[in-house]
């Protein structure tokens, strides 16, 4: 898919602005052999990239998968029954951080799951720009592992019906799995506001994208500043326009932007959890939404989140409140109650 290419100087000016706010004094040497640079041998399983399962009895005391050791599942809390959700943090991230503990914690209110976390923190703590071209990549590739060792074991589960979660950079982490499973595709991926970092070009050959999984649907936040515009997916929903998020303006441009970018998670947990869903109106542009155009059918609006249906298809857009509870229900309603099923996902 053709997408627009961002001007190199704006990702660097980016990141240096983001390095001054978290107090570091980085040159842009320093961050070509910074602390996040992966440790050879470049091999998976690798040591910085680690997959924890979380299940409901095992909250608090996760199991670390070993995908070389068959006994590692097998012993394991892991239950086939249960639906499987795998979550890719962005940059800065890592499973006892933000927005991990979110996911996990609204999951485990409404029932069982397989939570996996991917925790590659060690490498993301700061760029490391030798690494900044193969770095997602080669993580995707251990993710790939990881899927393929749940398939093949007979307590693990089939690819088509993996839930893959993605934020930020994680979003795209998530499309390259599909690179490494050529005769698989997994059920959903979820891309939480993908990131424009890393992708510093005309070529969108890295991005996710709708052949990635049977469904993909994608939530913008941050887009066209430290978002990507999109689309991305089968189904793409742009939250108050995709950008300039309610409750975000601050005295610093940076945190106004930086704000934009993650308040796509708090809106994605909610979703989880939420009676009245964040329904989203068909449209095909934001001009033709922000006068009016599109004023579609009760029956035409789709809801946002863990509960979007697979046959979604389409650029939807909403508006959510400026504080919590963010979703406001279905337009012209009091209240709508979501389908709060348990999520699975058809096998293919």
């Amino acid at each position: 898919m053709e997408r627009k290419s961002y001007p190199i100087i704006v990702i660097l000016i980016t990141l240096s602005l983001a390095w001054h706010v978290n107090g570091q004094n980085k040159t842009l040497k320093d961050l070509f052999n910074s602390t996040s640079c992966a440790k050879p041998p470049f091999v998976c399983p690798h040591p910085q990239i680690e997959f924890y399962l979380y299940t409901r009895k095992t909250q608090k005391d996760p199991e670390l998968l070993n995908v070389l050791k068959y006994d590692s599942l097998e012993y394991s809390r892991f239950d086939k029954s249960n639906p499987t959700k795998i979550i890719i943090h962005g940059f800065g991230g890592g499973r006892n951080l933000a927005p991990s503990t979110d996911l996990r914690n609204a999951y485990f209110t409404r029932g069982d799951y397989n939570i996996i976390i991917v925790d590659y923190g060690s490498l993301v703590r700061e760029p490391c720009l030798s690494q900044i071209q193969w770095g997602p990549d080669f993580c995707s590739q251990c993710i790939a592992q990881l899927v393929r060792y749940l398939r093949d074991h007979p307590r693990g589960t089939p690819v088509a019906s993996i839930h893959v979660l993605g934020y930020s950079v994680g979003a795209h982490i998530a499309g390259l799995v599909a690179n490494y499973l050529p005769d698989d595709k997994l059920g959903r991926i979820t891309g939480l506001d993908p990131t424009i970092f890393f992708y510093m070009n005309g070529n969108r050959s890295r991005d996710l994208d709708e052949t990635d999984a049977h469904f993909v649907d994608v939530i913008h936040t941050g887009a066209g500043i430290l978002g990507q515009w999109g689309p991305n997916g089968h189904a793409d929903f742009y939250v108050n326009g995709g950008s300039s998020q309610p409750g975000c303006a601050t005295a610093s441009l940076l945190q106004t932007l930086s704000c934009d970018h993650t308040k796509v998670t708090p809106y994605y947990i909610e979703s989880i959890t939420t009676k009245v869903g964040f329904w989203a109106a068909p449209c095909g542009n934001l001009f033709s939404y922000l006068i009016g155009w599109c004023s579609p059918e009760e029956h035409e609006y789709v809801i946002m989140g863990e509960y979007t249906p697979h046959t979604a298809r389409g650029i939807f857009y909403l508006s959510t409140n400026g504080h919590k509870p963010y979703a406001r229900g279905l337009p012209g309603r009091k209240l709508r109650t979501t389908n709060r099923k348990r999520s699975y996902y058809r096998q293919y």
